[in-house]
């Protein structure tokens, strides 16, 4: 895989961006995070890193397989699943993060911070599996 060294770079910057999600929502009640504009979007702005390096990192790895780029940043999951890259079931559970990803950006409808706030944990889980899985994979 000749852009490895890339693709493992590209993981390291996400790794950085999702430690960065666990420091700021360290001990973050509910009660704080709904009060606190600058908690919200710094975690909103962290999660949109992190989806973003992931699909950047599904594109690299089908490119250099000789695959087509994914229709969308939802695909580039399915995708990788459809390459034996990822499992397919994983990819099934975190391709619609990619949606979350979309609302935070283009603000597709009005944004519920409850809802942002309860899926901060499942991004966590998630994403922390997918770096793990790509870093064995590549041999990172």
């Amino acid at each position: 895989m000749q852009g490895k060294e890339a693709i493992c770079a590209k993981i390291d910057v996400m790794r950085g961006y999702y430690f960065e999600l666990i420091e700021a929502m360290e001990d973050i009640s509910l009660e704080q995070y709904l009060s606190s504009n600058l908690i919200r979007r710094g975690t909103e702005r962290i999660i949109q890193l992190v989806i973003e390096c992931a699909t950047d990192i599904n594109c690299m790895m089908l490119k250099d397989m000789g695959r087509p780029a994914p229709k969308d940043y939802f695909n580039s999951f399915i995708e990788m699943g459809e390459a034996e890259i990822l499992p397919m079931d994983f990819v099934l559970a975190i391709a619609p993060s990619t949606g979350l990803r979309n609302i935070l950006v283009h603000e597709y409808q009005k944004l519920d911070n409850k809802i942002v706030f309860r899926s901060v944990q499942s991004i966590k889980d998630m994403y922390v599996v997918y770096m793990d899985q790509l870093i064995v994979y590549l041999g990172c």
